[in-house]
């Protein structure tokens, strides 16, 4: 019998992943099955099951992975001479984001993602050291654009985060069929208010 190689395993646990996120994206979370996956995966159940004990164990890897290329992109960026500017920073999270590859094949499986931090303790604890990881490094960007203390530069990586999940909402749900809203044009539709207040 040929010897299996970890590169091997490690190939079939990411076509498994791959085939749980296109029916994740598809059907969602709770209304997936098992068998769905097995059947978009072209494995037996114990073929699946040798690689993960459940569908909980698949969404929670999928989340767990959901941020690392995002990091990685936004720490490049962060290097660029000149730094890119707050809407191509947003720009470049979602563009992240929606790379049509494992695992993350659609905005639906994202947005479920955000929904599974409600209900699952590890989905939770996943996303919310991804999301300090992700403050740090905003924060090296808000530096950048100006002159801030850690404090002040930490609170502006915050609304830029809420600046990318609600722009994110609005092109990817909200305007899927529509022609979408510039994420430039969005930000500066708010400077009149930013500045009146």
């Amino acid at each position: 019998m040929p010897q299996v190689t970890p590169e091997y395993l490690a190939q079939r646990r990411a076509s498994i992943l791959d085939a749980a996120a296109h029916c994740f994206a598809a059907k969602g979370f709770h209304a997936t099955s098992m068998p769905d996956i097995c059947s978009q995966a072209g494995m037996s159940a114990g073929g699946v099951y040798r690689y993960f004990a459940s569908k909980e164990e698949l969404i929670e890897e999928l989340a767990d992975t959901v941020m690392v290329p995002v990091l990685h992109v936004l720490r490049a960026a962060l290097d660029a001479n000149p730094v890119p500017q707050p809407a191509e920073v947003i720009d470049l999270i979602h563009d992240t984001l929606l790379v049509d590859s494992p695992p993350l094949p659609s905005a639906a499986l994202m947005l479920q993602v955000w929904c599974e931090v409600v209900r699952n303790p590890r989905v939770h604890e996943s996303q919310r050291r991804y999301m300090s990881e992700l403050l740090d490094v905003l924060s090296g960007f808000t530096r950048r654009w100006a002159q801030l203390d850690d404090a002040s530069a930490r609170a502006a990586a915050s609304a830029l985060v809420a600046m990318s999940m609600g722009t994110f909402l609005m092109q990817n749900v909200l305007e899927a069929d529509l022609k979408k809203t510039s994420t430039r044009k969005l930000i500066e539709a708010l400077n009149p208010i930013v500045r009146s207040g």
